[in-house]
C-alpha cells in the first residue's frame, strides 16, 4: 500500500498547484490527475479529466519545510476556464489511487504560474484613482531587477490588460524607508479615465507571476498631480525685511489679482494636494482688498487645500480674524522672529511691534472659538540677534500660542541682501550646530529646523548666492498656448506658480553641483486665461 503525503495548495478557475511524494520511495515522482467529478444529481454527466502531470518540480518552499529534496511539486493549467462552481468541485488525485489530496489550510484561489514565489516580491499600490495608479514593487531575490507590471481590469469572461510598465522610477521616499536604491517606483496614467467602480477593481500585477500588488494601508484615491500652486494675489509687501528674497527696489505700486484671474486659477484646485493652493508665496496677501472674498469663493470641499503666510503687521479688525477662523483653511503661516520690540522691528522693517501684538491677540482669541480655525504654523528666520531667544520662543509658541508647527529657516541668499546684514546676522556653522542641539528634544514633525546646505554656516566672506535664479526663460512668450512652452517633460507631481496677472509657470529644481542652492528650471509658461482644459494641460506636461 502506498504511503503518500501532499497537499493541494492552490486551485483557481485556471490551474491547480501543490505537492505530492511517496514516503517509502523518495526518488519516485508520482503522477497526478486533475478531475472535475460528475454531478451527483445528473446521470448524464461524467468525470472530466482536466489535466495530468507529474509531481517532479522543485520548490524552495518544500525544501525549507523539510519535504525531501524539494522536487515534489506539481502545477497544471486547464484547457478551459472553469466557472467558480466548477473550480470548487475540482479534485486532484494521485494516478492509480482514488484518494484525493487534502486542501491546504490556506488554499489559494488566485492564478499564480508555477516557478514564481509571489512572497519574493514586495511592494504596494500607494495611489489608485480614476486617472492614474502609482506605487512601488521590487524583486527581493534580484535587487537590480526592474519588475514589469501590468494594469488589469478583472472581468468574469476574461481579464483586460490596460497597459504594461516597469517599476523603475526613483523615489527619495523609498530610499528613506530602506527600499534598496529607491529605483523601484511606478506611475501610470489611465486613458480614458476609469469609472469609480472600475477604479476599485483595478489591479497592478507582476507580469512574471500574475501576483497582484496589495493596496497600501493609506491608499490615496484622488488624482492630485500638482504638488503646489503658488499664487501671489498681489505683487507687493507692506514691509521691507532685510533678508527678503524679493528685491522691491523698482516696485512703485501694488497690483491686485482680478476676480477673473482668480476664478481661472480655481479650475486647477481639484488637482492640487491638500494645503498647497497658496494665496501668497513671495508677497503679503492681506494687501488685497478682496482676500476674504477670494477665500469665500473657494468651494467648501476645497478649503482644505488653502493657506497663506502673513506678517500680522497690517492692523486688521475683529471681523477679518473671525472670517479667517471660520474659513476651514488647511493652515495659516505667521512670521515672527522675536518678541523683543527692537529686534522684531529690525527684522520686520516697516512693522510696528504694538500692531503685531494687537493683531496676534485678536487672532488667538478668535482661533479659540472659531467654527473652523486653520492650524497655526509659525515661521522664524534665524540670526545672531535672535539666536539666544529662539529656544524659549519656540517653547512659548508651542505651549501658549496654539502652534501646530514651528519652522525655523536659514536665509535663501540673494544678491540684493545688504552685505552689512549678511556679515552681522548670518549664523556660523558652530552657531547652527548650537541651535540644532538646543532644539533636539522637540518632535521634528512639530519643530522643523531648515539649516543651510550641508549645515555649513556663514564662516567666511563669500559672494552672495542668487537662490531664485530661474534658468533660461528666453524662449518663452507671455502669450504661449497651454503646453506650447514645454521644452522638457516636467517631473510629477508638478510645481506651479502664478503671479497676480495670471502668468503660470511650471518649474522644478536641480542641484547645481557646486554646493550652491538648487537651480530653478522652468518647464513651461502660459497664462491662466489661455488654459481652458486643465486636464489636457496636465496631460501635455
Amino acid at each position: 500500500m502506498l504511503r503518500l503525503q501532499g497537499y493541494l495548495d492552490a486551485r483557481s478557475t485556471r490551474h491547480v498547484a501543490g505537492w505530492l511524494r511517496d514516503l517509502d520511495h523518495p526518488a519516485h515522482k508520482l503522477g497526478v490527475e486533475v478531475v472535475l467529478p460528475a454531478l451527483e444529481d445528473d446521470a448524464s454527466s461524467h468525470d472530466e479529466v482536466l489535466a495530468t502531470t507529474t509531481a517532479d518540480r522543485f520548490s524552495p518552499v518544500l525544501l525549507a519545510v523539510g519535504v525531501g529534496d524539494g522536487v515534489h511539486g506539481f502545477f497544471a493549467e486547464f484547457g478551459r476556464r472553469l466557472t467558480e462552481g466548477e473550480r470548487d468541485r475540482v479534485l486532484v488525485r494521485p494516478l492509480g489511487s482514488g484518494a484525493a489530496l487534502t486542501h491546504a489550510p490556506e488554499l489559494g484561489c488566485e492564478f499564480v504560474p508555477w516557478g514564481v514565489d509571489p512572497t519574493r516580491f514586495q511592494g504596494y499600490v500607494d495611489e489608485r484613482s480614476t486617472h492614474h495608479v502609482a506605487g512601488w514593487a521590487r524583486n527581493l531575490d534580484d535587487p537590480v531587477d526592474k519588475l514589469e507590471l501590468e494594469l488589469v481590469l478583472p472581468w468574469p469572461d476574461g481579464d483586460v490588460v490596460l497597459q504594461r510598465l516597469r517599476a523603475d522610477r526613483f523615489s527619495r521616499t523609498l530610499v528613506e524607508i530602506g527600499v534598496g536604491d529607491g529605483v523601484h517606483g511606478f506611475q501610470a496614467d489611465v486613458h480614458p479615465p476609469l469609472t469609480v467602480e472600475q477604479r476599485d477593481r483595478l489591479q497592478v500585477r507582476v507580469v512574471s507571476s500574475a501576483a497582484a500588488l496589495p493596496l497600501a494601508p493609506e491608499l490615496r484615491t484622488v488624482w492630485e498631480p500638482i504638488a503646489h500652486l503658488a499664487l501671489d494675489i498681489v505683487n507687493n509687501c507692506n514691509l521691507r525685511c532685510p533678508f527678503c528674497v524679493v528685491d522691491y527696489t523698482n516696485t512703485r505700486s501694488t497690483k491686485f489679482m482680478s476676480d477673473a484671474t482668480f476664478e481661472a486659477a480655481l479650475q486647477l484646485i481639484p488637482y492640487v494636494s491638500d494645503g498647497n493652493f497658496w494665496l501668497s508665496c513671495l508677497h503679503e496677501a492681506t494687501l488685497h482688498p478682496k482676500l476674504l472674498d477670494f477665500i469665500a469663493r473657494v468651494p467648501a470641499e476645497y478649503r482644505r487645500k488653502l493657506f497663506f503666510t502673513t506678517n500680522l503687521a497690517k492692523r486688521m479688525g475683529d471681523a477679518y480674524f473671525a472670517e479667517i477662523c471660520r474659513s476651514g483653511m488647511h493652515h495659516l503661516n505667521i512670521s515672527v522672529e522675536s518678541l523683543q520690540p527692537a529686534i522684531y522691528e529690525k527684522m520686520r522693517a516697516g512693522a510696528r511691534f504694538p500692531i503685531f501684538m494687537e493683531n496676534w491677540k485678536k487672532l488667538l482669541a478668535h482661533h479659540a472659538t472659531g467654527e473652523a480655525p486653520p492650524p497655526l504654523r509659525y515661521n522664524l528666520m534665524c540670526y545672531r540677534s535672535n539666536l539666544a531667544e529662539i529656544p524659549g520662543l519656540v517653547q512659548l509658541l508651542l505651549d501658549d500660542k496654539r502652534a501646530s508647527q514651528v519652522e525655523l529657516r536659514h536665509t535663501y541668499d540673494a544678491a540684493h541682501i545688504p552685505p552689512a546684514f549678511r556679515a552681522e546676522e548670518y549664523l556660523t556653522t558652530a552657531e547652527w550646530a548650537q541651535l540644532k542641539q538646543a532644539l533636539s528634544h522637540h518632535d521634528p514633525a512639530r519643530v522643523m529646523l531648515l539649516m543651510p546646505p550641508d549645515e555649513i554656516g556663514h564662516d567666511h566672506d563669500a559672494p552672495p548666492l542668487d537662490a531664485m535664479a530661474n534658468g533660461d526663460d528666453s524662449q518663452f512668450s507671455p502669450h504661449m498656448a497651454p503646453g506650447e512652452a514645454a521644452w522638457n517633460r516636467a517631473p510629477r507631481p508638478f510645481n506651479l506658480s502664478m503671479n497676480w496677472e495670471g502668468m503660470l509657470r511650471v518649474y522644478g529644481t536641480k542641484p547645481d553641483g557646486k554646493g550652491k542652492p538648487d537651480l530653478f528650471l522652468t518647464y513651461a509658461k502660459t497664462n491662466i486665461h489661455f488654459l481652458h482644459d486643465p486636464l489636457a494641460f496636465l496631460a501635455t506636461l
